[in-house]
């Protein structure tokens, strides 16, 4: 903005910050909702509430897994190595190798209301 107007950056920030009292916000990514998705999304909440209608809460079962990575996890803008010279740190410390396909774990587990399913270990 302060280009179209041949204004300096900062007098520019300033007037529409401290001035008029407005701030910087980023666009959000929403979901596109039409009548029909909208609909769609009534029927299916009215049949949610039927469905787990009070009294009913001992019937839900809520599962979830999770895999695991067996690899060094890494970034690089954040993990730096101080050194006077590149040539002082070793290869094992400089270096972090990778694999096309890591070894993995994936566990998963269960919950009722009352009871829980043991937790399972997928190799």
């Amino acid at each position: 903005m302060s280009r179209e107007f041949c204004v300096n950056y900062e007098t520019m920030r300033k007037l529409v910050v401290e001035d008029l009292g407005m701030k910087s916000h980023k666009r959000k990514n929403i979901h596109h909702l039409n009548d029909s998705i909208r609909r769609k999304r009534l029927e299916r909440c009215i049949q949610l509430k039927v469905r787990f209608a009070p009294g009913t809460e001992d019937k839900v079962y809520f599962s979830d897994e999770k895999l695991f990575t067996v690899e060094e996890a890494s970034n690089r803008q954040n993990d730096r190595i101080l050194a006077s010279r590149s040539q002082d740190i070793l290869d094992s410390i400089k270096c972090i190798d990778r694999v096309q396909k890591p070894l993995s774990l994936m566990v998963w587990a269960g919950v009722l209301a009352d009871s829980r399913t043991n937790v399972i270990f997928v190799p």
